[in-house]
């Protein structure tokens, strides 16, 4: 069996992750507000928003630090004229393998936050779901939509 050579996602998915964990922790504080307000119109016990300051300060690092450089470090995929391989995960690992018979459909598609940094997310539909390549370059992304475009037999109605 030989070696398959995993790719990393492009680097500037840390500043993404991190962009992401911002928005994260805006709703956490609009939600610790509405909590506020409702313990003072309602009478609902304090504690309630004393636990809910702390997971939301607690949160903080992992929402801007850990996870954008976990997803970084540990999200890999591999493409080859046979299948895509994709391996993520933290706690639990996950390889996912994805025949290049099974793709029926290709998309590069990009988010406000991805088109601030330059960056697309691949998107594979099978008969069984879809699986996302994230944070590509466009060139890369490109190349790859292409790849698998000619691998799996895909016309130009199914990309």
């Amino acid at each position: 069996m030989k070696d398959i050579e995993y790719k990393r996602l492009d680097e500037k998915v840390i500043n993404v992750k991190t962009l992401e964990g911002f928005v994260t922790l805006g709703v956490f504080a609009v939600m610790l507000l509405a909590i506020i307000y409702c313990t003072n119109v309602f009478g609902w016990p304090r504690w309630i928003v004393i636990l809910s300051a702390c997971l939301v300060v607690a949160s903080i690092p992992f929402e801007l630090y850990l996870l954008p450089k976990w997803r970084y470090q540990l999200w890999r995929y591999s493409i080859s004229e046979t299948s895509i391989q994709i391996r993520t995960g933290i706690l639990f690992k996950r390889n996912i393998l994805i025949p290049m018979g099974k793709v029926q459909h290709v998309a590069a598609k990009q988010g406000p936050i991805l088109k601030k940094y330059n960056l697309y997310t691949i998107t594979l539909s099978t008969a069984a779901g879809s699986h996302e390549i994230f944070g590509l370059a466009e060139d890369k992304a490109d190349i790859i939509r292409k790849d698998i475009e000619v691998y799996a037999g895909l016309n130009d109605e199914q990309v």
